[in-house]
């Protein structure tokens, strides 16, 4: 047959389907029609992937899926030839069916959802670089069954990353790789507040560490937080989680005196430092673990705020003296955490390559929270509250008076808006009026375009004419 039917296959790059299947169902389909006779040598694969505008390995893939399912036949050194699969087969054999494959949504987070990264700006090249090396040289550092506490590698990386940028003197052996805050609350609980026993956590404060806790059964004891942060629980709890770099979603940071009387209070206390890397301007505050004289702080760090919203990596660190009840637990239970990108991570971060993603993304964060905050000010003057505590990836902004939630989430979602009501994160009463808006997935453009919705979608609902005299 001549080559041009080999040829003429027309591959389309802007489907989600690969190229090699692409490829392999048009070469299988002609074989089935007969076009393509038995024992008709299909073309090198090396000068066809230059011809049709592939790389090699497209072709190859292609190939060894048509000789995997019999349409094709390898014969060493003379080359792939089509298989005979016979009258009856060819007539038995329908067509793939081509079902329609819903496009995924690739238009990023809605303005202002908080507490999400751009994406964008991830160091996708280099990631895959990294992908790539410890792939070729280190295949048991990925292919293997887990470490009990996770890759050494990325344990060790995550003990320096602590010590360099929290002042927390950790060894790797106290770091333990989990599947994000789900996963590191259900281990701590399990490791340190065994049988119901009661836990204390921020009101207003994070959902999935509550809903971790109701899981498990625990009974939910409620911080109030106030100018300095979480307060003491006033009930005796096994453990208080709290948020003491950059409170959440409120934002402020807890004073020393305060994390001083925590760390003298009875039972353990969960340090949630999720996303202490964004302080935009003052030192870095010390983590409360690097205050512990006692060990009795846990401390929970995500990758997912920082670095990656899809890795889903996080990791915790236990003082020493729980560490065998730690691998007890794990015996039981088992890591969760994908073991593949432990070590890419792990490699990425001892190189350097990790902290240098995050001094970039500080400096570009830092000039969307201006751009953000500067237009609060020229569209709302008073009539939107917020105090700027110069840290993390979102603002409060609480309204100079009360609103009509429910109409104004409604207004929200027509306008292609996110922005949580405060309310959203409060579990036992006393919720305030106001919106968690976040800034740091969106560029400026998308920045002024959201305020600009944003102010239309607010003007029924506020005298923003009164406000800005």
């Amino acid at each position: 047959m001549s080559d041009a039917l080999f040829l003429a296959v027309d591959l389309d790059t802007g489907q989600t389907k690969p190229l090699f299947q692409q490829l392999y169902e048009a070469i299988s389909q002609h074989i089935r029609a007969g076009r393509i006779g038995a024992g008709t040598r299909l073309p090198a694969s090396r000068a066809y992937a230059a011809e049709i505008g592939v790389s090699r390995a497209t072709v190859l893939a292609a190939y060894d899926q048509l000789i995997a399912e019999g349409y094709a036949v390898s014969r060493q050194g003379a080359g792939v030839f089509a298989s005979d699969i016979g009258t009856v087969a060819a007539g038995w054999i329908a067509p793939k069916t081509v079902r329609p494959v819903p496009v995924p949504d690739r238009s990023g987070p809605r303005p202002f959802h908080p507490g999400v990264p751009d994406m964008r700006a991830f160091p996708h090249r280099l990631w895959a670089q990294y992908v790539g090396r410890v792939a070729r040289s280190e295949t048991g550092g990925w292919m293997q069954g887990a470490e009990p506490f996770g890759d050494p590698v990325l344990c060790g990386a995550i003990a320096d990353h602590l010590r360099d940028w929290r002042g927390v003197d950790v060894s790797p052996e106290q770091v333990v790789i989990t599947a994000g805050a789900g996963d590191a609350m259900e281990l701590i609980l399990q490791t340190v507040a065994p049988d119901g026993a009661p836990v204390a956590l921020e009101n207003p404060g994070y959902p999935v560490l509550v809903q971790a806790c109701k899981t498990l059964g625990n009974p939910r004891h409620w911080l109030a937080v106030d100018d300095a942060g979480a307060c003491l629980p006033d009930h005796p709890v096994a453990v208080s989680v709290i948020t003491p770099s950059c409170q959440f979603p409120r934002g402020m940071t807890m004073p020393v005196a305060r994390r001083q009387a925590h760390l003298a209070g009875a039972g353990w206390i969960v340090e949630d430092d999720y996303d202490s890397e964004f302080r935009y301007s003052g030192t870095p505050v010390p983590a409360l673990m690097a205050l512990d004289r006692a060990q009795k702080v846990i401390y929970l760090g995500s990758f997912s705020k920082v670095f990656s919203s899809g890795l889903r990596l996080g990791y915790l660190v236990f003082p020493d003296r729980l560490l065998d009840r730690v691998h007890a637990v794990l015996r039981a239970r088992g890591s969760r955490a994908s073991v593949m990108p432990q070590r890419v991570l792990g490699r990425f971060m001892e190189d350097g390559a990790f902290h240098r993603h995050v001094r970039k993304m500080r400096r570009l964060y830092r000039g969307r929270r201006q751009v953000f905050l500067d237009g609060l000010a020229a569209r709302f003057g008073a009539g939107l509250r917020y105090r700027d505590y110069g840290a993390g990836m979102s603002v409060v902004l609480e309204f100079a008076q009360r609103v009509d939630e429910p109409g104004l989430r409604s207004r929200m979602q027509g306008a292609g808006l996110s922005c949580p009501m405060l309310s959203d994160y409060y579990f036992d009463g006393g919720a305030q009026q106001g919106m968690l808006c976040g800034f740091c997935a969106f560029d400026e453009a998308e920045i002024n375009d959201g305020l600009g919705r944003l102010e239309t979608v607010l003007m029924p609902f506020l005298d923003l004419t009164t406000a800005k005299a």
